[in-house]
């Protein structure tokens, strides 16, 4: 088989030129060169007299490219994003293979280790001997926390350092010898893994279902070109799950650059449904399921390959490491998604490390075909866990491996109110799960007693969201890190996090109970009670939902205030309704399952009271609630 005539890429970031270590360490960068490395060295700089961060290239020298990144901020320690971004974009532009970060001069970055792990890039960090960070204790943490993202931190004197913030056990690594190349450039190399593609005969079919996102449906296609496996050795298959607007303009273009089969659905079916169709259409022994919006890093699919060649019949399937793209990287609202794990959580994921069948992700992870068998995407909704649980069940369980160079990337879902809004639909998603799945029960995430605890707080959510979504916070990372927590200890990036795992939880909690809600109206027979007050501007989606809605699924509280009247008339035909004179504050609330509005009564208590909406469009949440049947595209 052909193999990649790549050379292995590596970065350093240089420390700036007003440290003693700079020139040792541009030697070292000139010695990986000659040992068949291509390596960019970056020399921090300050910003010039516009005083905003760029980022140039400054020649090519004995095979090491260098550049200059003009740094806006003075004292870069916590983070400076406008050049951290640049620093991103031209990683992930390189393809880089490994980072070596140099801890000294007083333009150094400590929170480009963080950038590094968001990208999914394997990582040094040097701390030269002199190198202090800024006084204090939460310098120091922070520094701490930044060196767990690393894979080696390592001293770069054999004079040692001796710091709180600096593990006793780093080793000292030599930085300054002739031989110092050769040692590094077998470090970046075992860290980097095997750049070749593998030599197998599997073959790999890569399944992108696409509903109404033509521009991420482009920028993954265009991913899928940069693939460092030759392209005769996958195929592509792409879904259009219905979408008003065929995909296939956006798909044309690539045809003569992938081995690419384009199929459109007339009705919108769904993820599952969508998947289902590429399962029959792919050819290969692996399928890898991609959503529109993710973009494969160029290794991506020959590390997915090389999982399944290496390690045999132990591997069922194979889960890789998903992250920020590079634009979004730098940014508050990839740390809230990644860091705070509300979006996707890498705690406890090992390279080449087995897990269980819940770390299996649609969008995330390929499998065996032989592995799928008969079985197929069997719901509309949270379809992959459902599969995934179903094969579980088998003899062998169901074995997922992580490769962590198995890189893919997002930009779109990020913010805090499409995490929070999410976070309702997986609740709900969860729910049904577990009613079809009973033993599901005995797992944490799908135990009701969990999400009736923290529902308990759903007093709390206004707030919280309400810090998350203001407007005149500071936009930065690092200008976060530096403000300290006014409601508490930390610092007010602490806070934002602690408050999007609060809303997070809480709306999972609303989505959970909504569904089992649901479920006890079914066992007893009776509609769902679904209150809204006569002054309420929601009044008419709700009807129109309830109209649209299964008959018999649900009836219309509408509680009228004292002294007020109320007409059904304008409420349509289809529409259970019942008027509900309200003395008390919490009367609604008292009577009805569930009530059209964010904010819960004083005092409320699921257990006594009825459940607020969960965060995001009405019509979505009642149609979930309502009718599983029209879940399609939901999840999107």
């Amino acid at each position: 088989m052909r193999k990649n005539t790549r050379r292995p890429c590596a970065a350093v970031i240089l420390p700036s030129r007003d440290s003693i270590a700079y020139r040792r360490c541009a030697t070292l960068a000139r010695q990986v060169a000659a040992r068949g490395w291509d390596v960019l060295a970056i020399e921090p700089a300050p910003a010039g007299d516009a005083g905003a961060a760029a980022l140039r290239e400054i020649g090519l020298g004995q095979g090491v490219r260098q550049y200059v990144l003009e740094v806006a901020g003075p004292a870069p320690f916590f983070g400076d994003t406008p050049s951290e971004r640049l620093l991103a974009e031209l990683l992930a532009g390189h393809d880089v293979d490994v980072v070596h970060v140099h801890l000294a001069g007083e333009l150094a970055d400590a929170a480009l280790p963080e950038r590094c792990w968001l990208l999914g890039l394997p990582l040094v960090v040097s701390v030269h001997a002199g190198w202090q960070p800024p006084p204090g204790e939460a310098a120091q943490v922070f520094l701490t926390d930044q060196f767990t993202r690393a894979d080696l931190v390592c001293v770069a004197d054999h004079r040692g350092l001796r710091a709180d913030w600096l593990d006793p056990g780093s080793p000292v690594l030599d930085h300054a010898s002739p031989r110092a190349g050769k040692g590094w450039a077998d470090v970046y190399r075992e860290l980097a893994g095997e750049l070749d593609p593998p030599d197998t005969d599997l073959t790999l079919s890569v399944i992108v279902t696409t509903y109404e996102r033509p521009a991420a449906l482009h920028d993954c296609l265009a991913a899928l070109c940069e693939q460092t496996l030759p392209r005769e050795r996958f195929h592509v298959v792409v879904v259009d799950d219905g979408s008003a607007e065929s995909a296939e303009l956006v798909v044309l273009p690539f045809l003569d650059r992938l081995d690419l089969t384009f199929i459109r659905l007339e009705t919108n079916a769904g993820p599952g449904a969508a998947r289902n169709v590429g399962i029959e259409a792919g050819r290969g022994d692996i399928l890898y399921f991609l959503d529109d919006d993710d973009e494969p890093a160029p290794r991506c699919l020959a590390e997915h390959l090389r999982t399944y060649a290496e390690h045999g019949q132990d591997v069922d399937a194979v889960v890789g490491w998903t992250g920020p793209s590079a634009d979004r990287a730098c940014g508050v609202d990839a740390w809230l998604a990644f860091r705070g794990t509300v979006y996707r959580s890498h705690e406890g994921l090992r390279h080449f490390g087995i897990g269980d069948w819940h770390q299996f992700w649609g969008g995330r992870c390929s499998i065996r075909r032989s592995v799928l068998g008969d079985s197929r995407f069997e719901v509309p909704f949270a379809e992959d866990a459902d599969l995934a649980y179903r094969l579980s069940r088998r003899p062998r369980g169901l074995r997922v491996v992580h490769n962590r160079h198995a890189v893919q990337r997002v930009r779109i879902g990020l913010s805090a109110d499409a995490l929070m809004r999410r976070a309702g639909r997986v609740g709900q998603a969860r729910a049904h799960l577990a009613e079809r799945h009973p033993a599901l029960r005995t797992y944490p995430a799908y135990r009701s007693t969990t999400y009736e605890a923290t529902a308990r707080k759903a007093g709390r959510r206004t707030d919280a969201r309400l810090r998350l979504m203001t407007a005149g916070r500071p936009a930065t990372v690092e200008d976060l890190r530096r403000m300290p927590d006014p409601h508490g200890k930390g610092t007010l990036l602490d806070r934002l996090h602690q408050d999007l795992v609060t809303v997070s939880s809480i709306e999972a909690s609303l989505g959970w109970l909504l569904v089992a809600r649901r479920a006890t109206a079914r066992e007893e027979g009776r509609p769902l009670r679904i209150g809204v007050s006569a002054l309420s501007p929601l009044l008419p989606d709700v009807a129109r939902e309830i109209a649209q809605a299964p008959q018999g699924a649900a009836v219309l509280v509408v509680g009228v205030p004292p002294g007020r009247r109320a007409s059904v008339g304008d409420l349509g035909a289809g529409v259970e309704v019942e008027l509900l004179a309200c003395d008390a504050e919490d009367d609604l609330w008292r009577t009805c399952d569930l009530v059209a509005s964010f904010a819960p009564v004083d005092g409320h208590d699921p257990a006594r009271h009825a459940l607020p909406l969960p965060r995001g469009p009405i019509a979505e949440t009642l149609r979930r609630l309502l009718g599983v049947r029209d879940l399609v595209g939901s999840f999107r």
